[in-house]
């Protein structure tokens, strides 16, 4: 992936989890919505593990 594609890996309802190509040939995900802060991580785990969070609590509430 090239610096500044970006990739949306997963989105649900208001909810999006990217792939983003960053610098050195590296590559960040980036979790925003939910009326939340946007999130990056370097590690995909992680940021899949926060848009789930973020996507249960939209569907169920808090």
């Amino acid at each position: 992936m090239k610096f500044g594609e970006t990739e949306i890996i997963r989105s649900e309802g208001e909810n999006r989890l990217l792939k983003i190509g960053a610098k050195h040939g590296r590559e960040v995900y980036c979790v925003l919505g939910g009326g939340k802060p946007t999130l990056h991580f370097d590690d995909y785990e992680d940021a899949l593990e926060e848009f789930n969070v973020r996507w249960m609590q939209s569907k169920f509430g808090e």
